[in-house]
């Protein structure tokens, strides 16, 4: 007999300080309240990253194979409900079902012939059991019919389903470097571009995780990053969250307001450092009403990243347009638990769409920027 999974309705998890419980007690006794204070339940995090390990590693077998090499293992791990979405800057993909998951691994084995691929970094919350991974590839491209290796990255997040009965994934979203097909159409990309290079994810700064920081540290200065980005919150609760050497990528490598086009091709092309990410941010807010919400987060039980998946809604102060975007975050902390690193899938925001397809002719920084 095969087990169905139902979910229930996805709960957001707000982090919050410690409260305090009042504690019944005997007559004439008297005691202290108890702090309540949020517990990583470490074991539950290991079972939810092995599963989506799992699952991440038979998506790239059904890349390099083809889909039906993938599944069996996927059937042991998936829900055959299945929710699935994906963004790719200006294309966006979404189904359910396991057949419809297999039909988008056959969407990239037809694309990709794939040499190798390794997880980077994992992280799993154990209190909404959410997983993320972030993933290097390496293939040759059978649109360009070349055999040069490129590189891509890509960043799945999991809904998983974990209790006395069931450990399945529900629900599984995907952010991935840019193929040559997915930019073919986005008129601000020259032909290098085109032919599939990536943003580098900056593994130089990789490490394993600070002894002795606990995540609730390394959470709150990524919940510091969206606050900063919110209307009505000033940009300078950034100064104790981010390291002198901080860096902003854009992963998927086209988003006007972070690429300078004169260097496309350079490792920082795409990359806003520390000493102007507060003035961008408020000249952002000059002319957007923002409100930034974090959805879901994790940090790894073994390296110095966090995932951050985080909404926003930008109202365009001068034509009124509100932009609804998402954005999956790969945040790197420094030894101290501050910010070296925000690498970052984001949607684009409406002055970017028009640039990038092709509405209006150079890059400013106009548009949102995280």
């Amino acid at each position: 007999m095969e087990f169905k999974c139902v979910l229930a309705t996805r709960r957001v998890v707000s982090p919050k300080a410690p409260g305090v419980r009042a504690v019944p007690v005997r007559p004439a006794v008297r005691r202290a309240p108890v702090k309540v204070v949020a517990y990583r339940d470490v074991h539950r995090e290991e079972k939810i990253c092995g599963l989506g390990s799992e699952v991440v590693n038979a998506w790239f077998k059904g890349i390099k194979m083809g889909p039906e090499a993938a599944r069996d293992a996927l059937r042991a791990d998936v829900d055959s409900t299945v929710a699935y979405s994906s963004h790719q800057v200006l294309r966006h993909h979404k189904g359910q079902g396991l057949d419809y998951v297999l039909q988008r691994i056959a969407v990239g084995h037809e694309m990709m012939d794939l040499v190798s691929h390794r997880i980077l970094a994992t992280a799993a919350c154990s209190l909404d059991d959410t997983f993320f991974a972030l993933v290097e590839y390496k293939y040759k491209s059978k649109v360009l019919g070349d055999e040069r290796i490129n590189v891509g990255y890509s960043v799945m997040e999991m809904d998983v389903m974990y209790d006395d009965t069931c450990l399945k994934v529900m629900a599984l979203a995907e952010r991935s470097s840019l193929s040559p097909d997915d930019v073919a159409g986005l008129a601000s990309l020259d032909s290098t571009h085109r032919a599939g290079n990536a943003t580098h994810f900056p593994e130089g700064d990789l490490a394993d995780y600070p002894a002795g920081l606990a995540d609730e540290a390394l959470l709150a200065n990524s919940r510091a990053w969206c606050l900063a980005r919110s209307s009505g919150h000033p940009e300078s609760v950034l100064d104790s969250a981010l390291d002198p050497s901080f860096r902003l990528w854009d992963a998927y490598g086209v988003l006007p307001v972070l690429c300078d086009p004169d260097r496309r091709g350079e490792v920082d092309a795409c990359v806003v450092k520390y000493d102007q990410v507060q003035d961008v941010i408020r000249s952002t807010k000059d002319r957007y009403d923002l409100k930034c919400k974090v959805i879901d987060s994790a940090v790894s039980l073994t390296k110095n990243v966090g995932f951050t998946h985080w909404f926003s809604r930008a109202v365009n102060k001068d034509t009124k347009a509100v932009s609804e975007i998402e954005a999956v975050e790969v945040d790197v902390f420094g030894a101290d638990g501050r910010l070296k690193d925000i690498w970052m899938f984001r949607d684009p925001i409406d002055v970017e769409i028009e640039m990038l397809q092709g509405g209006r002719q150079g890059f400013a920084a106009a548009g949102l920027m995280a």
